[in-house]
């Protein structure tokens, strides 16, 4: 969603598969198979046909064939606006929305280029006059930055906190 951590899986706002072939949803790591290795097509398919036997659920496909069987979407993510993220680290990543998929699937679905627009939510982030803003808190150690960092964060959920904390605490997730 909009708001999610931007460590996928981490919270109740994400939803991901990794790298080891588990699905990740809120700090809980379920194998559904096998490792990935190098040179290969992911496509991770959203079904939302109120029509089909796997409505509301995410499917993986590695070079065109299913990986696991459909994974239910969580009943909090349904009907919310998910994004397509990509989270990675010491690989390369090319990613394709559209128009047609690197590898066929063995059913006819669109890609995020083709979707329709009631399907869809472009979201702007329009600054104000024209401008972003960025706060640079300053303090010395151990005088309570943080306190005032926790303080305004709660009172302010739409900034982010950039750390050396919040990147120790991603990092242990």
């Amino acid at each position: 969603t909009a708001r999610c951590s931007p460590i996928m899986g981490d919270t109740e706002d994400s939803i991901c598969f990794d790298s080891s072939g588990s699905i990740l949803f809120n700090r809980r790591q379920v194998p559904v198979t096998g490792k990935f290795l190098q040179d290969c097509t992911l496509a991770v398919v959203l079904n939302l046909d109120p029509d089909s036997p796997n409505n509301n659920t995410l499917s993986l496909f590695k070079d065109g064939r299913r990986q696991a069987p459909p994974q239910h979407l969580p009943e909090n993510l349904q009907g919310k606006v998910l994004f397509p993220t990509l989270t990675y680290k010491n690989m390369s990543v090319h990613a394709n929305f559209g128009p047609a998929a690197y590898v066929p699937l063995p059913f006819k679905c669109r890609t995020l280029q083709q979707a329709a627009v009631e399907d869809v939510e472009v979201v702007t982030y329009p600054a104000s006059n024209g401008k972003y803003e960025v706060l640079f808190p300053v303090g010395l150690p151990g005088e309570g930055v943080f306190d005032w960092a926790d303080w305004f964060l709660q009172r302010n959920p739409h900034y982010a906190e950039i750390s050396e904390r919040m990147v120790a605490e991603w990092a242990t997730r």
